[in-house]
């Protein structure tokens, strides 16, 4: 079956991009990832979700990197392919939206003798320029699979729209600058008013349920992991619940890294938010989420004793340090117990 039908994706276009990070490399340096904000028009199509949900994307591979696989297996892009899915198609269209150029397929592994471990399978290429026999290369390598990522908007009031944060992932690569497959389409490749497949990945457990309306919710993020607390707060200012709502968020630099600040001061100024904020870089010390949460290691209290509800959004890291942390404060066994009641909520990557 072919996953577009597996996961039933279904097109939406692209409505505005905006770079929401500072690019000034006296502030952000070029590893940190420029952030972008993505808007879709969802018109048309069949997709509904909550807060919390994920959005996957089927990205494409770049241009350039296809053009560069064809050049170095000495492979013509018009070449008509029957693909995995069963139906003809070019093999520029093939390595442009099926094929994973990452990982080296296990079947393709005798044609690259001595090759590293970490050596991408594009890089592979480059590197060997092996001679694969088309229809073997077509039915060894490994799909393009979807990319995930938290859905920054309520569905009300934003009805027809699905909004994203998206970092754009960038390192080095073995001959060459590399970037994230997926958040290069989105952020570089993908033109305004065009259309990509994507489908809804709900959450069983990440995010408000009913009878949460009331209750204090205390959010925990560092980075993008921001995204989906936009939308938890979104959803309870529109259904004006009456729960407090916390954030703890960290990044590293104020005036870089503070995406959606506007939002979040607006909330502050309307006593609809508690923010606490640590920027890790700005200041001769270092502070990080899990430092702002010893500080207020009270108000962590006072919001447990209310019944609150705990979400971590971010690194495996943060995701980490946030627990022991929470553990100092509440002790272990509430810790476990708010797991169980499923008052305590990690979504990290």
């Amino acid at each position: 079956m072919h996953l577009l039908e597996k996961f039933k994706a279904q097109r939406v276009s692209l409505l505005s991009r905006e770079l929401i990070s500072c690019c000034d490399p006296a502030i952000a340096s070029s590893d940190a990832g420029h952030v972008y904000q993505l808007l879709f028009n969802t018109t048309g199509s069949n997709l509904s979700y909550k807060v919390g949900d994920s959005l996957g994307v089927f990205p494409k591979n770049p241009v350039h990197v296809v053009e560069k696989i064809l050049e170095c297996l000495s492979y013509s892009p018009k070449q008509l392919v029957q693909s995995r899915e069963s139906s003809q198609i070019s093999l520029y269209d093939f390595l442009r939206c099926h094929t994973n150029i990452n990982k080296v397929p296990p079947k393709l592994k005798s044609f690259f003798p001595d090759l590293e471990e970490t050596m991408t399978f594009y890089d592979a290429i480059q590197k060997y320029q092996p001679h694969i026999p088309v229809e073997l290369f077509v039915e060894s390598v490994l799909p393009l699979l979807p990319r995930f990522y938290s859905i920054a908007s309520a569905p009300h009031p934003h009805e027809n729209q699905i909004e994203l944060l998206v970092r754009l992932v960038n390192y080095s690569g073995e001959y060459e600058q590399r970037y994230g497959v997926c958040s290069f389409f989105l952020c570089r490749e993908l033109e305004l008013g065009k259309s990509c497949h994507v489908f809804v990945q709900p959450t069983k457990h990440f995010t408000l349920a009913e009878h949460v309306q009331n209750q204090p919710i205390v959010m925990i993020g560092s980075g993008t992991g921001i995204a989906p607390y936009k939308a938890f707060v979104q959803q309870r200012i529109y259904n004006n619940d009456s729960g407090m709502n916390i954030l703890f968020f960290g990044e590293r630099f104020e005036k870089a890294n503070f995406y959606y600040q506007d939002f979040w001061k607006k909330a502050v100024e309307n006593e609809l938010l508690k923010l606490f904020l640590a920027f890790s870089r700005d200041g001769d010390r270092k502070l990080y989420v899990q430092d702002l949460l010893k500080q207020h290691a009270d108000l962590v209290l006072k919001a447990y004793q209310k019944g609150a509800y705990f979400f971590v959004c971010g690194s495996k890291v943060l995701g980490n340090e946030v627990k022991k942390t929470l553990e100092d404060i509440l002790g272990k066994n509430k810790l476990s117990q708010l797991k169980e009641e499923h008052r305590y909520v990690a979504d990290v990557y």
